[in-house]
């Protein structure tokens, strides 16, 4: 028996809520040549077709209802005229699309739920409406089943009447318009599937993170082995899916999974036995072999995570392939491989020149097609989905014409900078939400914010010439809508912060603070990007990613505007001053309810303000909800950029002060020689610094000599109400006691009474105890 030979085209976080929906005429295209290459051929999609934004928005708009009908009845085959009774809605203009491409089924990612279930329901169902002809058909469904293995929707009364646990074929999850209104229900739902594809059985299974409560609105959506990732947990749950595939004579199984971190599916491919290729998502790890980088990859693209395919073995010792592009319609993946006959993946068949990512670029479709008129001409795929996609672009221009502030610098906010360091946008944005919750209490001293929460960045990529770097910029101009150059538009602010979460203000313990921004780090590590990693304002601190978890915050200080240390929060790792006093903080009502695993919600903080309900003041800006990011964002970039562009570069990671990574550079949170004031403390008041204190003495530092510092200690009111009026010779006593922390020998009590006798000040005895070999030897 001869090799089995299948091309599996695919994709991963299509994410077509910001203008990157903009690529997918161009993706279409690719994938409409590809396809007619190979005689056996798939299109999967691992995960995130949707994800809230202005384009997601605007298809539910009713002046879209006219191009999601065209397109419905193209995709579908119907005469123009057919479906009248289609209705714009959110989530559909994706859906078209995956129908478009034939998607053979696409994994239920972490995005699909960020709108909450309904959301889901309205993509996926089918909406008959009140009549019983086709002009009476309101929404066709899908014509792909989504997949996840580890959901249990029977809770959930959006999605429980559209779910099955059998193993169907992919016809069974279709229905045809007639079908449909004579009462077909096919579901819409599935753990797995199994497809026939030029006479062979290839099944296909799909998971969802195991965090998916934690990071997006599932309802009650049940996430099995749920909680924390746990890949042997998630290879006990699919294994038994695999066993039953083979048990039914398929040998050739794709795993379709949206895991958030690559580096979870090469654990989990390990763990199982029996699945041949991992198609991984949510993590935008960009596979590119050489062939590709020759071919060239889309603008402003990240240094490829590793070489396409990964090869790696499953339990058993079979080769496994995985796979994975960058989101955002940027690449049509394609891998070519073939299989013997009892199923097994033949490496050798894998091709760099016929497997690899195609960027969804004009030069590549023009390049495979010959031309663009070709790709594009009417009827196509590609024409498709261009008309499709341009009338929502036509809608969302509006939104660019409505200019907010300026910008002179490229603002950074790819998911591989946010959710790894510290960012220009990161920042911005964290200022924005400190500024705008002040104006309601002025006692607000830190914003947090996770940086999953910036979906993109601002700016323009601009590439001269396949082989020349990328240049990063501010906004373009664009004359014809009232564009000026670095203008930064409802539609930037929109695509960035797609979410625009509600703002809350906490009131929570030092000891609180502290625990989030380890919880913020936790994740930290070279390669990972999660989303939980803080971008923050009013703030800073040092991190030690070689720590375990819970313990890599080496140092945190809350400044003032002008950059002064209003309190210490941790030296050395440790909390500094009273874990109980109260600070009060801005963050995303998300994160306030225990988003991202933070460590808020209900009993973790001791009064909460939730800005959506208590502000009032429109302000210049009324697109986005009052007590919203989009909102603050807005109204800072007004008042404070209308006139004066926003001129923070980019820093790298070794020049960053909010947020130090210590893997890049020095400590530099506290400027100052901080030991030598926690000793003054001790010497003084036989107690830990607190922080304002520590943080007061810090600043004062720079003009103060340690000396003249410890005579401020000796003369406070402090040190008054312990000692009162202070004789030589006790106060010789005491700083034996509390420094040297013995009892005082005679030659050298007499010592310092006699340098105390001859003029030295009670400071400068204290700093010859604190600064003496033996305190040295014994806080070492």
């Amino acid at each position: 028996m001869s090799n089995f030979r299948l091309q599996l085209l695919h994709a991963a976080d299509m994410e077509g809520g910001g203008g990157d929906l903009l690529n997918a005429p161009n993706f279409v295209a690719l994938v409409d040549y590809l396809e007619e290459q190979e005689a056996n051929s798939l299109f999967l999609s691992s995960g995130d077709l949707v994800l809230p934004g202005p384009y997601l928005a605007a298809a539910a708009d009713g002046s879209l209802q006219p191009a999601i009908q065209a397109a419905a009845e193209a995709v579908y085959g119907l005469p123009a005229g057919t479906l009248a009774g289609v209705a714009a809605a959110s989530g559909r203009v994706e859906t078209l699309l995956m129908d478009l491409l034939e998607a053979e089924a696409v994994t239920l990612g972490n995005h699909e739920f960020d709108l909450g279930t309904g959301l889901v329901a309205d993509m996926i169902a089918p909406q008959l409406g009140a009549g019983g002809s086709l002009a009476d058909l309101e929404w066709m469904g899908s014509q792909f089943p989504y997949l996840s293995a580890n959901l249990d929707f029977s809770g959930d009364t959006n999605l429980a009447g559209l779910a099955t646990n059998e193993l169907l074929g992919r016809d069974a999850f279709r229905a045809t318009p007639e079908a449909l209104l004579a009462g077909a229900q096919p579901p819409k739902l599935a753990p797995a599937i199994v497809s026939e594809v030029g006479g062979e059985l290839v099944g296909i299974i799909g998971i969802t993170t195991q965090i998916l409560e934690s990071i997006s609105s599932p309802g009650a959506t049940q996430v099995l082995a749920g909680g924390s990732n746990d890949m042997q947990a998630l290879a006990e749950l699919v294994q038994p899916i695999i066993d039953q595939m083979e048990a039914q004579g398929v040998n050739k199984i794709v795993l379709a999974s949206h895991l958030q971190q690559i580096q979870f599916e090469e654990e989990l491919a390990t763990l199982l036995e029996g699945v041949d290729i991992v198609l991984a998502g949510g993590s935008n790890a960009l596979l590119a072999d050489a062939e590709d980088l020759e071919r060239g990859l889309f603008p402003g693209a990240p240094v490829p995570y590793e070489s396409y395919p990964i090869l790696t073995q499953d339990a058993a010792g079979n080769d496994v392939a995985i796979i994975n592009t960058d989101g955002g319609w940027r690449y049509v993946g394609q891998l070519i491989v073939e299989f013997d006959a009892e199923g097994r993946l033949i490496v050798d068949s894998l091709d760099p020149a016929s497997s690899g990512v195609f960027a969804a670029t004009d030069d590549q479709v023009e390049a495979l097609w010959g031309d663009l008129e070709s790709a594009f001409a009417e009827g196509t795929k590609g024409a498709i989905a261009r008309d499709l996609v341009s009338s929502v672009a036509d809608f969302v221009t509006e939104q660019d014409g409505n200019i907010l502030g300026l910008t002179d610098t490229y603002l950074v906010g790819e998911r591989g900078a946010v959710r790894t360091e510290e960012t220009n946008l990161g920042n911005l944005t964290a200022d924005a939400n400190l500024w705008y919750a002040r104006q309601l209490d002025d006692e607000v001293l830190v914003s947090f914010k996770n940086g999953g929460g910036i979906r993109e960045p601002i700016g323009r990529v601009v590439v001269e010439g396949q082989d020349s770097e990328p240049r990063f910029e501010a906004p373009a101009a664009d004359p014809a809508i009232g564009k000026p150059a670095g203008g930064v538009s409802q539609l930037d602010a929109a695509s960035a912060l797609r979410f625009n979460n509600d703002l809350t203000i906490l009131s929570v313990t030092r000891e609180t603070l502290l625990e989030v921004l380890e919880h913020a780090v936790a994740a930290a590590a070279p390669g990972v990007t999660a989303g939980q990693f803080a971008q923050v304002g009013g703030i800073r601190y040092s991190f030690d990613w070689e720590q375990p978890a819970g313990e890599r915050i080496q140092s945190a200080a809350i400044v003032g505007d002008e950059g002064e240390t209003l309190d210490v929060l941790a030296v050395n790792g440790r909390l500094i001053g009273n874990p109980d006093k109260v600070v009060k903080v801005v963050t995303l009502g998300f994160l306030a309810d225990g988003g991202d695993g933070y460590p808020l919600g209900e009993g973790r903080y001791l009064e909460r303000v939730d800005l959506v309900e208590t502000f009032e003041d429109d302000g210049m800006f009324t697109f986005a909800e009052a007590g919203t990011e989009q909102d603050a964002f807005a109204e800072y970039m007004g008042t404070f950029h209308s006139e004066t562009p926003f001129r923070q570069e980019e820093t790298p990671a070794s020049e960053d002060l909010r947020i130090q990574n210590l893997s890049a550079r020095d400590d530099a949170v506290l400027e100052g020689e901080v030991d030598v004031l926690l000793r003054l403390y001790d010497a003084a008041f036989d107690r830990d610094a607190d922080g304002a204190g520590l943080g007061y003495w810090l600043d004062r530092q720079e003009v103060l000599p340690t000396e003249r510092i410890a005579e401020h200690f000796v003369g406070s009111e402090e040190f008054q109400q312990l000692h009162g009026v202070i004789a030589d010779d006790a106060f010789v006593d005491l700083m034996y006691r509390n420094v040297l922390e013995r009892e005082a020998d005679a030659p050298g009590r007499d010592y310092w009474i006699e340098q105390l006798a001859q003029g030295d000040s009670m400071g400068a005895v204290m700093v010859g105890f604190t600064e003496s070999d033996e305190s040295l030897m014994l806080v070492a």
